[in-house]
């Protein structure tokens, strides 16, 4: 039985959802068009799209491609719940039926929104009207917010009463454990509660969605902390996995191409008000992967801006650290540029830092000078050369001694920065400040002396399957035993070839499910399957559960598992090559008039075919050591 995602393929013109976006003419059984994600220097019509697989394709910059799901997901920046809903509301596709307990936990999860929509109401009709919120008003006066940006922000004030907004909730309706879910209570060890948020501005967070999710408070009295105090996690909150106004901020985001982070509330409330739209918050949480994901949905470049003291300080550049906790507790991050040079490459990111004046806070230069801001933030250095300096920032670099320790500090960053050129290039700026030959720091790095091992842990998106027989296989067999995973992408460098990729399998839904895969192996999680399962929606965990259930529990080593999936993932390869190659060729032709677009099509030939070649090598390879071992055995 089909499920939603063909259903809604099967009902849906995928020419007639681009064509909203895309100006379409059709050229022989295809469609093309000027790409959509991509800027254009010249009217070469790069993008492709088939109507009768549904399928699409940019042989231009992007080089991306997929299905109807793929493409509002890419236009939307959405996941692929939100793609599914849409396009089902249009091909009127009624998605499956939730059970009674997804029912239940909706409703409480409503309960709960409802109750915190009633908080921002109450905390805000304080702020306005009650007497003990002068020193509130004053505040946010003295911070230079006008009335409607504290209006558009929804700030409000906690009394400082212990049990006054518990009374006020109790009154209309809210149980004492939906104000403990929702982060408004706190209950003690004798089985009494008292208010969360007492004497402070009340700062809604509100998700990327801009549903919201939990409070940011901060204290008016000295003697009251911490000075910021965020609710607690809870079934609606994750402060690890939210980025203050990212939902006010996507759009300037997106528009900027650039997404700048601060440290303060306030400083992204200043920053709005003048007009900078693009600046989000962390909200003093460690930086974590997710939240760096969330920001590159809308921007590659992302723009870290700290203050002189914090720049100028190496305890805290902890504050550029990936944290490396779960985030069911806070625990004190340590500084691990590593680890952020290692997600800026494995998101595709431009991670940079933006050094404030010495003794301005972001809103201050916002306010005063913002053209200054806007300048440094343009102008932002990359994570490498910004801890070059601070590692280096007065010490004695004429000393062979101190050489030897800057280097052994700043190579293993460089080593883990993706891009060969940038590396190299990076290698020889250390080399310049240090004043050695290039050489030697080559030769430093190659040898690894005391330099730490890597241990990054990072994660990816979650999922919803689908997918032909072929994927179908390889995506059960690496769910069921993601050991496979590493040594399938070991054999395959040793081929010439890259890693398993998510655009190894074609389906939008199949490639959901593989990186929900990689994000619990790539997190080094003890049980990555719990882990994926957890990340995925209801129809991709059914699907994962019933190949767990009939999985053999045969060992994970065994050589002839090996084999099996190397040999079905290089046919994979092999098969979408060819699939490929055929799509160009037939384009070339029906193209032979516009030498620019053929020349375009031709190289994307050649470098198919060297890739087709190295596939079927491996697979003539992986056949001959599976004749040889099949012979064994008969033995």
């Amino acid at each position: 039985m089909p499920g939603p995602a063909d259903e809604i393929k099967a009902r849906l013109n995928v020419v007639e959802i681009i064509g909203e976006t895309v100006k379409l003419r059709r050229s022989g059984r295809t469609y093309t068009g000027l790409c959509p994600f991509h800027t254009h220097t010249k009217n070469t019509p790069s993008f492709v799209v088939w109507p009768e697989d549904g399928r699409w394709r940019c042989f231009g910059q992007c080089n991306e491609g997929g299905d109807i799901f793929k493409f509002v997901m890419k236009k939307e920046n959405w996941g692929f719940r939100e793609a599914l809903e849409y396009l089902a509301g249009r091909a009127g596709v009624e998605l499956k039926p939730r059970t009674p307990q997804d029912e239940a936990r909706d409703e409480e999860y409503k309960r709960l929104r409802d109750l915190l929509a009633l908080a921002v109401m109450y905390y805000r009709n304080l702020l306005i009207n009650a007497p003990q919120a002068q020193a509130a008003r004053d505040h946010l006066q003295k911070r230079g917010l006008k009335p409607e940006t504290v209006e558009a922000f929804e700030l409000g004030y906690a009394l400082p009463a212990w049990d006054a907004a518990a009374r006020f909730f109790a009154e209309r309706g809210y149980s004492q454990k939906e104000m403990i879910d929702a982060g408004l209570l706190i209950l003690r060890d004798d089985d009494s509660t008292r208010d969360r948020f007492r004497n402070r501005i009340m700062i809604p967070i509100r998700d990327g969605q801009g549903r919201l999710a939990g409070f940011g408070a901060r204290a008016l009295d000295a003697n009251d902390q911490p000075k910021f105090l965020n609710s607690p996690q809870t079934p609606l909150f994750n402060k690890g996995e939210t980025v203050y106004a990212l939902d006010r901020a996507r759009k300037a985001i997106s528009q900027s191409g650039a997404a700048v982070l601060v440290e303060g509330y306030m400083d992204v409330m200043a920053a709005h008000q003048v007009g900078f739209a693009n600046v989000v918050s962390a909200m003093g949480t460690a930086l974590t992967e997710t939240q760096l994901r969330l920001m590159k949905k809308y921007a590659r470049r992302i723009v870290l801006a700290l203050d002189a003291d914090a720049a100028g300080d190496k305890a805290t550049l902890r504050g550029l650290s990936v944290a490396q906790e779960t985030f069911d507790h806070d625990t004190t991050p340590t500084f691990d540029a590593r680890g952020l040079i290692r997600n800026e490459g494995k998101l595709q990111a431009d991670i940079r830092v933006f050094t404030l004046p010495d003794g301005l806070d972001p809103d201050d230069l916002i306010n005063s000078k913002p053209d200054d801001w806007q300048r440094g933030v343009a102008e932002a250095t990359p994570v490498v050369e910004y801890v070059m300096r601070v590692l280096t920032a007065g010490r004695d670099l004429d000393d062979p001694k101190v050489k030897s320790e800057v280097a052994d500090e700043i190579l293993p960053i460089i080593q883990d920065v993706a891009d060969p050129v940038e590396r190299d290039s990076y290698r020889q700026k250390l080399a310049r400040l240090l004043k050695v030959d290039v050489g030697a720091l080559a030769q430093k790095a190659a040898s690894g002396a005391r330099l730490p091992a890597q241990n990054s842990k990072l994660k990816t998106q979650n999922s919803k399957p689908g997918g032909d027989r072929l994927e179908a296989y390889c995506l059960s067999v690496l769910a069921c035993h993601p050991d496979l995973v590493s040594q399938t992408d070991r054999q395959l460098r040793l081929l010439g070839l890259p890693p398993l990729t998510a655009d190894d399998f074609l389906d939008t839904d199949v490639q959901i499910i593989f990186r929900a895969l990689k994000a619990a192996l790539d997190q080094d999680q003890i049980d990555p399957q719990e882990h994926m399962i957890a990340n995925l929606d209801e129809m991709a965990e059914t699907r994962v559960k019933l190949w767990l259930a009939a999985s053999d529990d045969a060992a994970v080593a065994d050589r002839r598992r090996v084999d099996d999936i190397m040999l079905a993932v290089l046919r994979l390869r092999k098969r979408n090559i060819g699939s490929e190659l055929l799509e160009l060729r037939f384009l070339q032709e029906e193209v032979q008039t516009d030498a620019a677009v053929s020349e375009l099509y031709q190289s994307q030939i050649v470098t198919l075919v060297q890739s087709l070649q190295k596939v079927t090598q491996g697979l003539a390879k992986n056949s001959r050591r599976m004749d040889r071992v099949g012979d064994a055995g008969v033995k």
